[in-house]
């Protein structure tokens, strides 16, 4: 398990490890494809034997992050073996996340992945980050003819919330943007002069 492989999280990683999100490559006989799975790992570690502490396959692979520094270059060779995998039949099994999220990127879409989830691949919200809505767009090839983009309106509020419901399952290639807040950056100031003993703004 994850748990006898990283048994303590303070003597076998490096200090600001991503405790909430942790990659295991997964290479799947008879042909040895490979798959991507998720873990909290912080969850595995504290608590040996639950659901997060997964069990581990010979040749599996542990990818533990950094939670400030960019994942990406590590995250994009995953990606591009998903890619080279993918077939007419069997899209690769990528989605991305983008805007304010702390590590915007394409990530592996993993089996009942939800938006919920791929924030959590994104590092979680950024501190800018509209919690409310957010957007995701879809494309799908239609009868093997053409491909057709949706743009799909995301309650992020209930998802932050916990609901369920509101927490979209999702496909190959979907693209979720989180929203800056507006008027983040605007400075609103007021100046005073005159007779006062500290003028200024």
């Amino acid at each position: 398990r994850v748990s006898e492989l990283v048994p303590s999280i303070q003597r076998d990683l490096l200090p600001r490890p991503d405790l909430d999100y942790a990659l295991v490559r997964r290479e799947v006989p008879p042909d040895q494809h490979v798959e991507v799975l998720s873990i909290r790992l912080g969850e595995a570690v504290q608590h040996p034997g639950s659901a997060a502490d997964i069990e581990l396959h010979s040749r599996d692979e542990l990818l533990v992050f950094d939670a400030i520094l960019d994942r990406t270059a590590v995250v994009s060779q995953l990606v591009d073996t998903l890619k080279e995998q993918a077939t007419f039949r069997q899209p690769a099994r990528v989605a991305k996340v983008g805007g304010l999220v702390r590590h915007p990127g394409e990530y592996p879409l993993e089996a009942s992945m939800r938006v919920s989830s791929l924030i959590r691949a994104g590092g979680g919200l950024a501190e800018a980050a509209y919690a409310l809505g957010a957007e995701l767009t879809r494309y799908e090839v239609v009868d093997g003819s053409y491909r057709e983009v949706a743009h799909v309106d995301v309650d992020l509020k209930k998802i932050l919330a916990g609901d369920r419901a509101a927490d979209l399952a999702l496909r190959p290639y979907d693209d979720l943007h989180i929203k800056r807040l507006p008027e983040w950056a605007t400075a609103v100031t007021v100046e005073i002069r005159g007779e006062v003993r500290f003028p200024g703004i």
